[in-house]
């Protein structure tokens, strides 16, 4: 304030008379209930420093004399007129609006009563009052980047401000981020929200990430735009994937490098046209449909659909068959079989079952092999006795004399239960137990068609292969 002094010379004036400076930087001057006690008990130690009321106009003379506003010394004017003090010492200074604004700026950061934000806002009202940067910087001993920051901060709207009531106690490097979108207050208003929070750099982050693709698209449209680039720019297709004309094969991004660079890689790629993908912030590559090669390529496609449809249909059509004369047989010939091959055939079906390796497959299947629920359309083709009868009629059977071709229907049925088309030509669990389990039921008579072997002998064609690989891998 020693600056700004005019003279020692100090004056009794009424706290009446003396208003708080309404360009104050300092927005809540606190409670001062305790300071005016003191002053009330011990007087006012240091005086003010006030200016004549109304400076950029002549004063006006009224009866109660002249008034004044304070430029240091807020929270003492505030505690004596709480105190109800008589006339306080005061220095009048001679200051122009400029310099009052100074004084204060500079009285304030030196007791660090500002946040940043009234800092900033009484900075960027001096540069409106004509100080410059430099001299700014000078007054209060700071860098011209301090002073610069500090502007960029006091850009913010109120209307951000008011999106927290604790805006004015930000950082300046979070106000900085959020002044820098200026304009855009919808990515102030989540910068505002975001900032004090582990959240802040993340959400920073992709707002600078969206601003940069977004940069980088308007210029690379710019650039696409001019008929000389040698690139055909062409709307989006409303088919973008299966349009008539244009066969999509790729896209260039932000990440891709500089406009100029991205032009030149478009270049190189020879596409037929190019679109703007505003969504995505995104350059798509078309080129031209040949409409014979891809009517020769849907008809290649859709004869490939009807061999592998047909080559379903015909596996179906033999497991089917296969399923039905295996199963025609046992009914028809089991009863004739001799107990005591029936009896090895129940151990040797069993076994096939408990060795495999598959916990959800025959040998769970096993844990429970009296009951036929799992196979009781197969169990009824095999014994004649109707699927809803056959958990009670197995559980009967079973405890009789004549249980074991009983057994034999039950771990049959199994067996077929389990086995579908694509076992025929798939290696897997129950593929594998295709060939033990024709070599029990050719053990006790059965006879394959000439199908049967065929399919059996490239089902162990192809375990043979696969089990060569597992060797060769190991």
């Amino acid at each position: 304030m020693s600056n700004y002094h005019q003279s020692n010379e100090i004056k009794l004036i009424n706290p009446s008379l003396i208003d708080p400076h309404p360009d104050n930087p300092r927005k809540n001057i606190g409670d001062v209930t305790d300071l005016a006690a003191s002053i009330k008990a011990n007087g006012l130690l240091s005086p003010l420093s006030v200016v004549p009321n109304g400076l950029l106009s002549p004063l006006s003379v009224v009866p109660n004399g002249s008034r004044y506003r304070v430029i240091a010394g807020h929270r003492r004017l505030a505690a004596c007129k709480q105190a109800g003090t008589g006339a306080i010492p005061c220095f009048v200074l001679q200051l122009d609006p400029l310099q009052q604004l100074e004084a204060m700026v500079t009285e304030n950061t030196q007791r660090e009563q500002l946040t940043v934000l009234e800092e900033a806002d009484a900075i960027q009202g001096m540069l409106d009052l004509g100080a410059t940067t430099a001299g700014v910087a000078h007054r209060l001993g700071r860098s011209a980047d301090y002073v610069r920051d500090r502007a960029k901060a006091a850009s913010i709207d109120n209307e951000v401000r008011a999106t927290r009531d604790d805006f004015s106690q930000l950082t300046i490097g979070q106000l900085v981020a959020i002044a820098r979108y200026d304009g855009q207050p919808d990515r102030q208003k989540e910068l505002a929200q975001a900032a004090g929070t582990p959240n802040f750099d993340y959400v920073l982050h992709n707002i600078e990430r969206e601003d940069r693709a977004r940069r980088w698209l308007e210029s690379v449209a710019a650039l696409l735009g001019d008929e000389t680039n040698g690139l055909n720019l062409i709307p989006e297709p409303e088919k973008p994937f299966n349009d008539p004309e244009w066969r999509y094969d790729g896209w260039v991004g932000a990440a891709s490098g500089t406009p100029e660079e991205t032009l030149e890689y478009l270049r190189e790629q020879r596409p037929d046209a190019v679109s703007i993908h505003e969504e995505t912030r995104q350059i798509y590559l078309w080129y031209r449909r040949d409409r014979a090669a891809a009517s020769a390529e849907e008809e290649r496609r859709a004869l490939e659909r009807a061999e592998r449809d047909a080559r379903i249909h015909a596996l179906e059509e033999y497991a089917a068959a296969s399923a039905a004369k295996r199963m025609a047989w046992l009914h028809a010939n089991l009863h004739a079989i001799k107990r005591a091959r029936l009896i090895e055939t129940t151990a040797r079906l069993g076994l096939l079952q408990l060795v495999d390796p598959d916990p959800d497959g025959y040998t769970k299947a096993l844990s429970t092999w009296d009951d036929v629920n799992c196979g009781r359309m197969e169990y009824e083709k095999i014994t004649g006795i109707p699927a809803a009868d056959a958990p009670h009629t197995a559980h009967t059977i079973l405890q009789t004399s004549d249980w074991p071709p009983e057994a034999v229907s039950i771990l049959a049925s199994r067996i077929e239960w389990f086995i579908e088309p694509s076992d025929w030509t798939d290696v897997n669990d129950t593929s594998r137990r295709i060939p033990g389990y024709y070599q029990i039921l050719q053990d006790i008579g059965y006879q394959p068609a000439d199908d049967e072997t065929s399919h059996l002998d490239q089902l162990i064609a192809a375990i043979t292969e696969a089990d060569q690989d597992e060797e060769n891998d190991q």
